[in-house]
């Protein structure tokens, strides 16, 4: 999970139906003082009395006297209102299926471009609904700038200078780079320089560019975390301008955004590379990066790349990805529990990666020393179809509670749902052909991705039909991991 924005206002309130009004006026209030649009006010207007009602009517039925929090944050144009309360352990799944509480839950999921649940143990538990601010600024920046179609490759020897992005300096430049190259189907953030600039300052994003001496950004490559303190970060926002194509500037700017990392104490990288073309692919090998795992249908529909032969194509159909991994440094020993469907194909994988990793056997005993409950977070991205749930901590009660969260997010109609399991803990080894039998897939793994150790990733594919004769790999390590996903997938 990111980092949450900077809390702006909370406020306590009875789990009385009466008192919601109120609540809903200031989540309104709140939004439009920090620069919301009408419509995502009203929205949160309306998402405040959803959740509201859910939670004193599941979480406090029959209690006198419970209350829950209600809280506004927002930084670098993400807004976020959470619910947070102690009140009776609550199923999401079973309230998506519910007669009650399917219609609430199915608006909130419309309200938010993500949705996240979060269980906190003793803490309790939060529901919180991200609105991501949108600018007058991204509906006028490019309209003179032409057709980037049409430009001529620049000259061979226009000076390049690789360096860190200057968040004041180079946020519209590098706004432009990534639309030369994705026009508006990439990721809403590398449009708004004030979040991008953002992400930098609380150490979420390490961001490189390549200038010409008129100050134009032509190259980019973005190393994001998940938190300050991880110290794997991903490979991302990578992009070169159609007219400096040609001249390895990709590379180049991998070797010095890398080299940086190393510096930084960084231990690897990882990144989802598309499989439309396998140009991107190479410049990951040719780095030293190797495959890890094959997402199918990762990217969104409607995300194209200009001036890449059928790259306006892309946008037509969700995309496949090639998962890569470069180690920045030598990993320390770790445990890792496989399951034993997948153990020869993880240890082949540890093995392009030369990571060194005990891999003991465990019985299926190992699974009455789980507590009752696991702690499980979820992360709905509506406007992408996607959502993760991530185990923090599995319990007896993990496949029951993947299947509820499945059956929910396929109520709201989410295209893709990934499960990531830490390999870290010997539960894993056996809860993951109960997972398995819900229709959940294998698909790779992260490495170090956890505090402790790396993460196996399942997936599960709602409804949607993959063409393999459109996904392209660079390598016979990456074709054999294909095979064996669409194996699985089928299996």
């Amino acid at each position: 999970m990111t980092s949450p924005p900077r809390q702006i206002a909370r406020i306590t309130l009875a789990a009385d139906a009466r008192f919601l009004r109120a609540a809903c006026l200031f989540m309104r209030d709140m939004a439009l003082a920090v620069g919301l649009s009408e419509k995502a006010a009203a929205n949160l207007e309306l998402a405040t009395e959803e959740a509201g009602l859910l939670i004193i009517n599941q979480s406090f039925a029959g209690i006198a006297h419970g209350q829950f929090d209600i809280v506004a944050e927002h930084e670098s144009g993400r807004f976020v209102a959470a619910f947070e309360d102690k009140g009776l352990p609550f199923e999401w799944g079973k309230a998506g299926e519910a007669e009650a509480t399917r219609h609430s839950v199915a608006l909130l999921s419309g309200f938010a471009d993500e949705l996240r649940f979060i269980n906190r143990g003793k803490e309790g538990k939060r529901l919180e609904f991200v609105v991501h601010q949108s600018s007058p600024w991204l509906e006028t920046s490019f309209q003179d700038s032409g057709d980037e179609g049409d430009a001529p490759m620049a000259p061979l020897d226009t000076a390049l200078d690789l360096r860190p992005l200057d968040p004041e300096k180079d946020g519209v430049a590098f706004a432009r780079c990534m639309y030369s190259v994705y026009g508006y189907s990439y990721l809403e953030t590398v449009y708004f320089p004030e979040r991008v600039k953002g992400l930098i300052e609380k150490g979420l994003l390490r961001s490189y560019v390549a200038v010409t001496p008129e100050c134009e950004v032509v190259g980019h490559q973005g190393l994001k975390k998940e938190h300050a303190s991880q110290r794997v970060a991903n490979n991302c926002m990578g992009a070169v301008d159609p007219r400096f194509r040609g001249r390895r500037l990709f590379e180049a700017l991998k070797d010095f955004a890398y080299a940086d990392a190393r510096r930084s104490g960084l231990v690897g990288l990882y990144g989802e590379v598309v499989t439309l073309h396998p140009y991107s692919q190479r410049a990951n090998i040719a780095i030293g990066g190797r495959e890890t795992g094959v997402l199918l249908a990762y990217v969104p529909q409607g995300f194209t790349f200009r001036n890449i032969k059928d790259g306006d194509k892309a946008g037509l159909s969700r995309q496949t990805t090639v998962l890569f991994y470069k180690a920045l440094a030598d990993a320390e020993p770790r445990m890792a529990y496989l399951p034993a469907r997948h153990r020869a194909m993880i240890e082949k994988i540890y093995g392009w990666l030369g990571l060194e990793r005990s891999c003991p056997h465990v019985g299926a005993e190992v699974l009455a020393g789980l507590p009752e409950q696991s702690r499980i977070e979820v992360d709905v991205a509506s406007a992408f179809g996607m959502a993760a749930i991530s185990v923090v901590a599995p319990g007896r009660d993990l496949t029951r509670r993947v299947h509820e969260q499945i059956e929910e997010l396929k109520l709201s109609r989410v295209d893709v749902i990934h499960l990531d399991l830490p390999l870290a803990h010997p539960a894993t080894q056996e809860l993951v052909p109960q997972l398995e039998a819900l229709g959940l897939f294998f698909s790779g793994i992260y490495p170090e991705k956890h505090d402790e150790g790396d993460l196996l990733r399942l997936q599960y594919l709602n409804n949607l039909r993959v063409d393999p004769t459109v996904i392209v790999t660079a390598s016979e390590r990456g074709k054999e991991l294909l095979d064996y996903v669409l194996a699985e997938m089928k299996a």
